[in-house]
């Protein structure tokens, strides 16, 4: 026998003789009898203590290698069927208290909250095992997560009975306020908020996967009061406060005609930039989970400092938004948004919410989203939408946007963003592609985008505001009226840009700084105008040239030519530059400097700038 037989053949041994040892010593205080012998009779137990006894199992023999079931503990909430569901709390708490592995098989309720805080303690739901909240649990969770790296697995939790609150405390499944704990391929029924992890404790590295939260309950009271603002402090399927959390395979519908507020949702403690711990980054993946029904919103984020949300599937049914990012910082998004939502659904009309497939609120860093989007038939929504303006925002915008709801749609609403970016954009049905509203701020570049409208808006339209940067280069505008309506903005630039099926290629007036027009080109039976509705262009450095089927009354003046402080002649000056003087006479500069002549080509008339 070799030396490795040798060894193996020891360790065997000596782990049969402890087996031995265990299994003899507990044969012989009668706790395990029926495990020495698999057909053996069970050991005789004392008589079940009475069902007020509190604390007590009843008929439960003794440990069993720290691993128990509720029908091992004969906990059970149909005992006496005629009266009712039996209060389990006591038997249940004392169990949860005593196991480390602990298997739910039997109907058990009860009347308050099961709190968990066995550290490592593993709880499975297995066959009849389901938990149920009693009548007066309607602002109660059914478990309390209290202790490190506790997991649910398995389990099924109802609320038959529909229990929720308006406000104070909130029914619920589970509530996380322990580090490293997981909550995995468990079935949530009815609730009105099925997992969370409150801000109060800021739980780190938590994981919620692979769950099913069916029927969700919300507190708005959707269609019946429109002034109300209930409902936006509750109501979610996974609502996570903390950081390190994953969020994947979990599927959530909101129960027909219920307000409910969020899908999934994480959110970064408050209190972290001010003391911040080591992981207290609000670090969060959400990936590869699908919401349906009558959420405000099916995927959220908020004051989030690097996440990423990508996989996520909106079946449809959000009546705010389809995805939101709210204050949040270095995230990086790509789901698939399906937006249908009939303009009759008001719920929570009280707060005046802005419907869009993809929505971002208040103020964002560095948030890239690359999500596809479906407007369904019937509805009307914004593609994408700033929904309020309270902070700057700092977002990339690409993906797919296909509008088959009300023909009114437009794509983007971009309210004041202090940076965003638009890279190879297709959207598709839409009456605008951009409705802007802009300041001294605003700086909007739209890069490669190719914009299929339906004939009936203009392309990318300044509707408010004056200032800002617009640059467009490469984008492709078909069936707008007018592709580009942008007044009053400081620097404009549209450069390599393609127009077909439109009246118009833009129309422009009060542009204050600069100006840049050049090779783009209009395919259409006849050209196309660029009209600057204020006459003559102004005295600013602007370049209108080498455009294809585009033709424009932009023209210097007499007085812009002569002049030496002009902005042609202090900025926008070089030698052999071609300009039209009051449209009617084509003078070329002899050099670069403010005082350098201009020649008139026909006349060889000679203006020199004094």
């Amino acid at each position: 026998m070799s030396i490795n037989e040798k060894a193996s053949e020891e360790r065997i041994h000596s782990r049969r003789k402890a087996l031995t040892k265990i299994l003899a010593s507990a044969a012989a205080i009668g706790t395990l009898g029926s495990l020495t012998r698999a057909n053996a009779a069970p050991v005789s137990a004392p008589p079940p203590a009475p069902d007020s006894a509190s604390g007590k199992i009843n008929g439960a023999p003794g440990i069993i290698l720290d691993h128990a079931s509720t029908s091992w503990a004969k906990i059970r909430n149909d005992i006496h069927r005629g009266n009712g569901p039996v209060d389990n709390y006591a038997a249940f708490q004392q169990l949860v208290a005593d196991k480390k592995y602990l298997t739910i098989d039997t109907p058990v309720s009860i009347n308050k909250s099961i709190e968990l805080t066995v550290k490592n303690q593993i709880i499975e739901g297995r066959g009849n095992g389901i938990i149920t909240p009693l009548g007066n649990m309607g602002n109660e969770f059914l478990l309390e997560l209290k202790a490190d790296a506790t997991q649910i697995h398995g389990m099924v939790l109802d609320n038959p009975m529909l229990l929720k609150s308006e406000t104070g405390g909130r029914q619920g499944g589970i509530m996380i306020s322990a580090n490293y704990c997981e909550v995995s391929n468990c079935y949530f029924y009815r609730m009105l908020q099925s997992v969370i992890a409150p801000a109060g404790f800021g739980a780190y590295g938590t994981k919620i996967t692979n769950n099913w939260f069916l029927e969700c309950l919300g507190a708005g009271t959707g269609m019946r009061d429109l002034h109300s603002k209930l409902g936006e402090d509750r109501g979610d399927a996974v609502t996570i406060w903390g950081s390190g959390t994953i969020m994947t395979g979990n599927h959530a519908y909101c129960k027909a005609g219920e307000d409910a507020r969020l899908a999934f949702h994480a959110e970064g403690l408050p209190g972290a930039r001010k003391h911040l711990r080591d992981f207290d980054h609000k670090d969060i993946i959400m990936a590869n989970n699908m919401a349906k029904g009558s959420f405000r919103r099916h995927f959220a984020m908020e004051n989030i400092n690097g996440g990423v949300s990508i996989g996520n599937i909106s079946m449809g049914g959000a009546t705010w938004w389809g995805e939101a990012y709210i204050q949040c910082k270095n995230i990086n998004v790509k789901n698939t948004i399906r937006y249908s939502n009939s303009p009759d659904i008001l719920n929570g009309n009280a707060w005046r919410p802005i419907k869009a497939a993809i929505a971002v609120v208040n103020f964002n860093e560095g948030v890239n989203i690359d999500s596809t989007v479906l407007i369904a038939k019937g509805t009307k929504a914004y593609g994408f939408a700033i929904a309020t303006q309270t902070g700057d925002h700092d977002v990339t915008l690409s993906g797919s946007m296909i509008n088959e709801g009300a023909r009114t749609n437009t794509a983007l609403l971009l309210n004041q963003p202090k940076s965003f970016r638009i890279n190879n954009l297709d959207t598709q049905g839409f009456s605008r592609a951009a409705q802007i509203t802009t300041n001294k701020n605003v700086t909007i570049i739209s890069n490669n985008c190719y914009h299929q409208l339906n004939g009936t808006g203009k392309g990318m339209e300044v509707v408010k505001g004056s200032g800002g940067t617009i640059a467009i280069n490469g984008d492709t505008y078909n069936g707008a009226t007018t592709a580009f309506k942008l007044p009053n903005v400081d620097n404009l630039s549209i450069q390599n840009t393609r127009v077909s099926e439109a009246e118009r290629f833009a129309e422009l007036s009060g542009i204050k700084q600069s100006l840049l027009v050049t090779n783009n080109m209009a395919t259409a039976d006849r050209s196309m105008p660029l009209v600057y509705s204020n006459g003559s262009a102004p005295d600013i450095s602007w370049c209108v040239e080498g455009n294809i089927g585009i033709r424009s009354n932009f023209s210097y003046t007499s007085a812009q030519l002569s002049a030496i402080n002009s902005a042609l002649n202090q900025r926008s000056k070089h030698a052999g530059k071609n300009v039209s003087v009051d449209n009617n006479a084509v003078y070329v500069a002899l050099g670069n400097a403010p005082e350098s002549p201009w020649l008139n080509l026909a006349t060889q008339k000679v203006v020199k700038p004094a």
